[in-house]
């Protein structure tokens, strides 16, 4: 089966590598973008590592851009969980 990461956006996925995240262990994201050079992801907790390194307050969530030469890993299921609006539909319902 062939993946396509653009099929994961919305979806938590699992990443290593860039110097944004925490280089020595894996983080879970949410893979909000995908480009031509790389991927964009929201990380509550890489957000607020650079706002401790530069004193600032965290405005909510932040999106970053992680080109795919940073990259080491992505790790993702090949079903991956339901969005938030769908699961919330469902339970809805």
């Amino acid at each position: 089966m062939e993946m396509k990461l653009a099929s994961l956006v919305g979806h938590r996925i699992v990443v290593l590598g860039p110097k944004l995240l925490d280089q020595e262990k894996l983080e879970t994201v949410t893979l909000v973008g995908v480009d031509d050079a790389g991927i964009w992801i929201e990380s509550e907790e890489a957000a607020n590592r650079i706002a401790d390194q530069f004193r600032v307050k965290p405005a909510g969530a932040s999106a970053f851009f992680i080109p795919f030469a940073q990259i080491t890993t992505i790790l993702a299921g090949q079903q991956p969980e339901p969005r938030l609006a769908e699961t919330t539909a469902t339970a809805a319902a």
